[in-house]
């Protein structure tokens, strides 16, 4: 309905203004604003997107982030395809010792000739595993006291560096290193770079070595005239690098940050962690990412200094024209908030778009004055209804409760506790029909429970424990009628067993969570606890009510908490330890002294 309103209010507004020339601007037919506003705006307009277009382009912070985000998304890419090469050298180091340590070790303890049938197995072994994975570069197991040393080579160990390595592997200096171990270490033989793995018992290894370039082979595939990389030990060392270029950087300086530049800006170094060895880092070249920006920075000088004379002249049209209108229309919002719908907004001469703006806005606030007020008076009045309601639901639920305890008792032949019983109903039906009433006091409630508990007392004697601690200086505050009996009346239903004593447990308390203070009452009982999914229904947000009928009492305490205080979350249930049922609620104190 507001819209179609709104539409007649636009077709009135454009008819008048048409029909009544000098009423609203004393003056001609006002030109539209857009036709003015795109005069005045479009060279500047064009000027300005210039600026912003080549300044956003090539600007040199974002020049640098993107090289720096563009190397670090492909070293990470590298970086995973080295550890991948490390891990299968791992894995595949890991089988053989695992599968032939026990050979080796008993290798001494054996003939020559059953000594050249194992050797020549193990050599087989190493060299089923050097030939299925080409990361693998070289596969050894030594044992000196016995001078056997095997070894295989894979395909890029080149001919002149086995011998190397070997001679290496069999030295005292390598057995002396006492770096090598478990995890990968760097060495240095003849002048090329190895990553060494091995397991060592007693006096035997077993280990695997990868050359630097090896790892290398992938990251060479991608590297151009733009973009070096070098591999780098935890020391910053140059293991091994895409291209000469690289290596009179060596070391590469640790700063602690993954991008930096060097030698007076005139490369940027990207640098990522690689955890079993230490970095690989990309050089680039800066001249070669930002040639010609220098030209187009003073282009970018030059336009700016046009701006600036140009800019004040159509600021001020730009104030006249639309500043202004839209200033009043922030203002006239702004006394809309402070509840004055009583404001009009000024007349003066204004292009046609803010004159029709104008007049919906105020067409459409002296309807949404009339919709705010109707809309109010509905709230209140549906949750009057929807509170009654709920409390008609919730008294039948007692009456009927109260009326078969007194049936039952009648059967038995029990006048004396019927007499008792009876008074006990009295002050129960008295309670329950106060004419309407929503809220009663924390001692009302508890009194009135107290005596709900002592009829049930006549009717199973001997049976029930209950105790009830109330801070005393919470027995005035205000709380929702019914909202502790409900509970109680359904302990009695789900967690009394003829034969067994019911324990109940009724704590009323100050709580504080998140600077706020609360009435906390809690309900404790020792039958067999809530169903897994009464606890799931019951503490979810928002409130259900069951349609079936069923936990209809749960649902309306829970329905009347979120009415009165707003709150979806005053009320939880939950399985007691060892056994039984818990029930706690919150009343917030603030809002249960101003119910009334």
């Amino acid at each position: 309905m507001s819209h179609y309103v709104l539409k007649n209010h636009i077709m009135e507004s454009k008819n008048v203004l048409l029909m009544r020339k000098g009423d609203m601007f004393k003056s001609t037919k006002p030109v539209s604003f857009v036709y003015k506003f795109s005069l005045q705006i479009t060279l500047i307009l064009a000027i300005l997107v210039a600026v912003l277009i080549i300044s956003n382009v090539y600007s040199f912070n974002v020049v640098e982030t993107n090289i720096v985000n563009n190397s670090k998304y492909t070293m990470g890419i590298h970086i995973t395809n080295i550890q991948n090469r490390l891990n299968s050298v791992s894995k595949d180091l890991n089988e053989v010792f695992e599968n032939h340590i026990d050979d080796v070790v008993v290798y001494p303890k054996k003939d020559e000739s059953n000594k050249y049938f194992d050797a020549l197995r193990l050599k087989n072994a190493l060299l089923s595993k050097v030939s299925n994975n080409e990361s693998l570069d070289a596969l050894f197991i030594l044992e000196p006291s016995e001078h056997l040393f095997l070894i295989q080579f894979g395909k890029n160990i080149l001919s002149n560096e086995n011998q190397t390595l070997s001679d290496y592997l069999k030295s005292e200096q390598f057995a002396g290193n006492t770096a090598i171990g478990r995890e990968w270490s760097s060495i240095q033989v003849n002048g090329i770079s190895y990553e060494i793995k091995s397991f060592k018992v007693s006096d035997i290894m077993i280990g695997a070595a990868v050359k630097a370039d090896t790892l290398m082979n992938v990251v060479k595939k991608t590297s151009n005239s733009q973009n070096h990389y070098g591999l780098t030990d935890k020391n910053g060392e140059l293991l091994s690098a895409t291209d000469p270029f690289i290596n009179h950087l060596s070391p590469l300086p640790d700063t602690g940050k993954t991008s930096y530049k060097l030698d007076d800006g005139k490369y940027f170094i990207i640098s990522e962690d690689i955890p079993e060895i230490g970095k690989l880092s990309n050089l680039i070249e800066r001249k070669s990412v930002l040639s010609g920006l220098d030209f187009f920075q003073w282009v970018i000088v030059s336009l700016g200094v046009v701006s600036l004379i140009i800019v004040p002249a159509v600021l001020t049209s730009l104030s006249r024209e639309m500043i202004k209108p839209v200033l009043e229309l922030v203002k006239a919002t702004k006394e809309l908030e402070k509840g004055n719908w009583d404001y009009q907004l000024p007349l003066h001469k204004a292009s046609i778009e803010f004159a029709k703006l104008f007049h919906s806005f105020t067409s459409m606030t002296k309807e949404i004055k009339q919709l705010k007020i109707h809309s109010y008076e509905e709230k209140l009045e549906r949750n009057k209804a929807e509170l009654k309601y709920l409390q008609m639901q919730i008294k039948p639920h007692f009456f009927l409760n109260a009326i078969t305890t007194v049936s039952s008792l009648t059967y038995q032949n029990k006048n004396e506790e019927i007499r008792k019983l009876i008074n006990y109903l009295s002050e129960h039906l008295r309670y329950m029909f106060k004419g309407g009433l929503v809220n009663v006091t924390v001692r009302e409630e508890i009194d009135h429970v107290t005596n709900y508990i002592h009829m049930q007392e006549i009717k199973f004697p001997n049976h029930i424990f209950h105790m009830i601690d109330i801070e005393p200086n919470l027995e005035q505050h205000i709380l929702p009628q019914f909202l502790i009996q409900t509970f109680i009346e359904n302990i009695f239903k789900h967690a009394l067993v003829y034969g067994d004593i019911l324990s109940i447990f009724i704590k009323v308390e100050t709580y504080s969570y998140h600077h706020e203070d609360f009435i906390k009452i809690t309900l404790e009982d020792n039958g067999e606890g809530f169903p897994d999914e009464i606890i799931e229904e019951v503490n979810a947000a928002g409130t259900r009510v069951n349609e079936t009928g069923q936990r209809i009492g749960i649902s309306n305490i829970k329905k009347t908490l979120s009415l009165l205080y707003k709150r979806d979350n005053l009320l939880n249930i939950s399985k007691n330890e060892p056994s039984g049922a818990r029930v706690e609620i919150l009343i917030p104190i603030q809002s249960s002294v101003d119910q009334t």
